[in-house]
Formats: structure tokens, sequence, C-alpha cells
């Protein structure tokens, strides 16, 4: 939420935590020791730039943080609403009147002037996309078994956290090389004596979890081991 309200909102609002990540099958080089879903990093102490709300009578919310504006706004059916900030008890509350969300941690209410509130609870995995996506991240890749997960973008930035979160590492620029076919690409960073190469493939990747299909097959070296995944390009 804005940032008027970092103290006020738990800060499970802010970090997107626990997300199920999906990956591709993995190779003997990598750890088969852990099996729990991954954890999502916080990439900050900031809130996201974009959430996604399931609502209990079925709608979806699509939220962006107009952290400058100290408002929101919503995509709906008829439209996109923008909700400034009001005073509220606890959480973060915004209104324009006729429409009111009001959210604290992972939950929140909908309501519309005259009809009764609708509770909704925080889609973390499909929040972390939507905020990887209006951050400006190209690809964002995947995998399992330790959980982890890649970013490239925006611009030359490289990210990478892995170990369920545990482990991270960010580098602000990297090179970008020709691939050995046109549709592999590939990113390398290096820094303090740790380096980083993720190649991007456009090729059908399956998740070995959950079977989700995705566009993308991504390959993350590091650390002296190769980890493999799926990734999808987010612009």
């Amino acid at each position: 939420m804005p940032r008027s309200l970092t103290a006020a909102a738990p800060a499970a609002l802010a970090i997107a935590a626990l997300v199920t990540l999906a990956g591709c099958k993995r190779t003997a080089d990598e750890s088969a020791t852990a099996s729990a879903p991954a954890v999502e990093a916080p990439r900050s102490v900031e809130p996201l730039l974009a959430y996604v709300w399931n609502c209990d009578d079925g709608q979806t919310l699509r939220m962006t943080n107009l952290l400058r504006d100290n408002a929101i706004s919503l995509e709906l059916h008829e439209g996109v609403r923008n909700l400034p900030l009001v005073v509220s008890a606890s959480g973060a509350k915004y209104s324009d009147g006729t429409l009111i969300f009001w959210s604290k941690g992972d939950t929140a209410t909908f309501e519309r002037a005259g009809s009764p509130p609708v509770r909704c609870s925080m889609n973390r995995y499909q929040s972390a996309l939507a905020d990887s996506r209006a951050r400006g991240v190209r690809y964002r890749g995947t995998g399992n078994e330790p959980g982890w997960f890649a970013e490239v973008g925006p611009g030359s930035r490289l990210l990478w956290v892995t170990r369920y979160g545990a482990e991270r590492h960010e580098f602000d620029s990297s090179e970008a090389l020709t691939g050995n076919e046109p549709t592999v690409e590939v990113f390398r960073a290096g820094r303090d004596g740790n380096s980083l190469s993720v190649t991007v493939s456009h090729e059908p990747c399956a998740d070995d979890m959950s079977g989700e299909a995705f566009d993308y097959h991504m390959v993350v070296e590091s650390g002296g081991r190769t980890y493999r995944g799926c990734a999808m390009a987010l612009q």
C-alpha cells in the first residue's frame, strides 16, 4: 500500500510471502532434498506495485498502487476506477464515495454502495507476477527443489533468489549474449566473486510438480550448480 501506510499495514502485505513457484524437471546436479513449496522472498520493504485479489463472489480484482497519489486503481468490469486513501482505524482503506476497498494483511473487503461487503484474499502467486510486470521485468523464471526464481529486467538487471527465499543475489547490470539459436538469450553478470548466468529459451516447458505449461525454459548457473526451470515473458 502507499508509503504512508507501510507502518500500519502488516508486513505480509508488503512482501508477498509464501508463493508456490513452478519449475521444470531437475537434473542430477540439483538438490533433491527439499519438497516444500518455494517461498517468495521480499524484494524490499516497500509495498508491491500491483496485487491480485480473489473474492468470495467469484470476481478477481487487479489492483495497482498509485504511490505518488496515495491511491489505488482497480480493474473492474466497467473499467478502471481510482480510489483515494481515506482515514481508517486500521489497515488501508480507499474509497471514491461509491466503492470501498479496505485491506489488512493478505485479506480485504470490497464494497459497492448499496451492496454488502465481499471478502477477498490476496492471490500471492499472481500478485508476484503482477508486481514483476509493473516493475518492467522482462522474463521471470521459477524452479523447484530448492525453490528458486530469477528475473531478467528491468533493463539489464538480474535477480536470483534460491533456497526458498533464504539466498538472494541482485545485479544492477548484466551482459546480454546471443545464444546458439535465435530463440535463445543469455544474460551474465558478476560482482565480488559471485557470477550468474541465465539462459532463456523460447521452447515449451512443463512444471514438474503441477504440470502447468509455460512458453519458455530457463537455465540458471550459479555457484557451480545448474538449475532448470520454466519461465514466462512479462513484457
